[in-house]
């Protein structure tokens, strides 16, 4: 990241003990610290492997984080309407909370991105654009349908749901990124604002 001149940004997708997920991005030294709480408090009431962590919790230490709510596992697109939920984030989070807008050619992502882009604008959420990145070029999709079999124990045939239903989930160019999204530039913008708004750094 130095060689390249990156702006490395430092975070961790948090598992909600309800089912749902969030991302939780460091801006601040503060914000790696309560990161690493909430890591360690839901790592030890989990089994190994898992992870639960109160929304109580997340409300508490959410200083010098950036919260990036919504995909496939939030309840932001799930039934039934989490007002509560919406509310409280974003009074503990305020203007560092965005709704996460994730493509990858999905024939179920349509209704899910039209329930998250209502609930977003019901409670004034900006929307970011984002992939899942789980390898670097599509051809690796197979290396990755492998590892994922590997970790839940299933063999390749009989995977189902557990693996990805597409090579879609990769580390997409500028322009491609840019091509996905071509309807919705300010989304695109906006993560150019979330990554410059993530100063931490490990040094």
């Amino acid at each position: 990241a130095r060689e390249l001149d990156l702006n490395m940004v430092i975070g961790a997708q948090i598992t909600v003990a309800d089912g749902s997920s969030i991302l939780l991005l460091a801006t601040d030294e503060a914000g790696y610290a309560h990161l690493c709480r909430l890591i360690s408090t839901g790592r030890l009431r989990a089994p190994k492997g898992q992870s639960a962590v109160e929304w109580h919790e997340l409300y508490a230490y959410a200083g010098g984080l950036l919260a990036l709510w919504g995909g496939e596992n939030s309840l932001l697109v799930q039934e039934p309407d989490p007002t509560f939920i919406a509310r409280d984030l974003r009074d503990a989070f305020a203007d560092r909370l965005y709704a996460l807008v994730a493509r990858h050619r999905r024939a179920d992502e349509a209704l899910q991105e039209r329930r998250l882009r209502e609930r977003a604008q019901r409670y004034s959420i900006p929307t970011v654009a984002t992939t899942e990145v789980l390898y670097h070029h599509p051809s690796r999709r197979q290396l990755q349908d492998v590892l994922t079999c590997i970790r839940h124990g299933l063999p390749l045939v009989s995977a189902g749901h557990a693996i990805k239903p597409n090579a879609e989930y990769y580390l997409k160019s500028p322009a491609a990124f840019t091509d996905l999204f071509k309807d919705d530039p300010q989304s695109v913008a906006r993560t150019l604002e979330v990554a410059s708004r993530c100063k931490f750094s490990l040094d």
